[in-house]
């Protein structure tokens, strides 16, 4: 779900995220509207590598745009609620073991005004109301429009006054559900900035956005923080959003409307446990897996190291053959040249001989 005031560049964020033109849903629209404010979930998917994401983005548009903002809230509260409400009667179905289509938010994306002056009192009200029933991700939009500075200093402000109204966003309020996101929370809240353009900067193409000083590049860490957000959503926290829906918003919203509903405590206390013994049965299936990962992994460790030994102990093989081969032929190398010595000795001999005798003959015929 995107909150946030008109003018934020709402829309144009969302085809930046996903990279593509969110324009063709594959399913109609349910438009649930109010005076004020409309809620507008639109389904796509989107398919890249040959992997398939079913999506729903459910937009807010009229949020904060009146000047009477007592009631915004009352439509996307009661749209949060619905959606909990037909998973609790899909669970409540005869083939409840079926897959539930799970048309829950697991995440709100909360759009900030660049205004550098902290949290307005209806971004208070709404973060407070939103952190108890859904996963709240607070964003300050067109980071653009600030200086590296001023967007530190502002995100400081802004922590300083979640912590001081005690709302709960994620992944940072959630450090039992979330698991490898140390890096991310550094960036809480994100400064982001969306773009449909794209330039060249190098030889680089980049989407960007163009101002006659230069080029602000979406996907560069010292512009904004773009890159960090699409990691937490769409890779590191992924499964995380979900489960945080299930096991803390969902079974809060399920067990408030059983105690409305005048189910007696000890049997909420019998559904606690029951999921108590449901995640109990995960952790040992998972450990399980682990191990027998764990045992698959040493014994294809254990093949190569018997392989890497073949194939050491054959190479040691050819190498004293390789050896014994050089030294078998050293050694006729050296009996060929003790007997083209010798050869060549003889030769010598027979050579001086030859002279000798010659010299002789010679002197002989001088003396008559």
């Amino acid at each position: 779900m995107v909150v946030g005031e008109s003018g934020l560049g709402k829309t144009t964020f969302m085809n930046t995220l996903f990279n593509t033109d969110l324009k063709d849903e594959i399913l109609p629209k349910r438009i649930h509207s109010t005076q004020t404010v409309q809620i507008q979930p639109t389904f796509y998917e989107l398919v890249e590598d040959n992997v398939s994401l079913n999506l729903c983005i459910v937009d807010t548009p009229g949020f904060g745009d009146e000047l009477n903002r007592e009631h915004n809230l009352d439509p996307i509260i009661e749209y949060i609620d619905q959606q909990y409400e037909e998973y609790m009667t899909a669970e409540r179905h005869p083939g409840f073991r079926k897959a539930i289509p799970d048309t829950r938010i697991h995440a709100v994306l909360y759009f900030l005004a660049p205004t550098g002056h902290g949290l307005k009192e209806l971004d208070v009200k709404a973060l407070k109301t939103l952190s108890r029933k859904v996963n709240v991700i607070p964003l300050i939009a067109k980071a653009d429009t600030m200086t590296a500075e001023e967007r530190s200093s502002f995100k400081n402000v802004l922590l300083r006054d979640l912590e001081e109204h005690r709302i709960r966003t994620f992944p940072s309020s959630y450090p039992d559900e979330v698991d490898g996101a140390e890096e991310l929370l550094r960036h809480v809240p994100f400064s982001v900035i969306g773009s449909e353009s794209f330039a060249l900067v190098g030889n680089r193409r980049v989407r960007c956005r163009s101002y006659r000083w230069g080029v602000v590049e979406v996907e560069n860490v010292e512009h904004s923080d773009f890159v960090y957000l699409r990691e937490l959503l769409l890779a590191t926290c992924l499964h995380d959003l979900v489960e945080s829906t299930h096991e803390v918003h969902y079974h809060q919203h399920r067990a408030n409307a059983l105690r409305t509903a005048g189910r007696p405590a000890s049997i909420l206390e019998c559904d606690d446990h029951y999921e108590t013994e449901i995640e109990g049965t995960k952790q040992l299936n998972k450990q399980e897996m682990e191990r027998r990962e764990e045992e698959v992994r040493q014994k294809f460790i254990s093949k190569v190291q018997e392989k890497e030994m073949a194939l050491r102990e054959r190479e040691e093989r050819l190498q004293a053959k390789k050896a014994e081969m050089l030294a078998e032929l050293e050694h006729y190398r050296a009996l060929v040249e003790a007997e083209q010595k010798e050869v060549d000795e003889l030769m010598a001999s027979a050579r001086n001989s030859t002279l000798h005798k010659s010299s002789s003959k010679l002197f002989k015929s001088t003396s008559k």
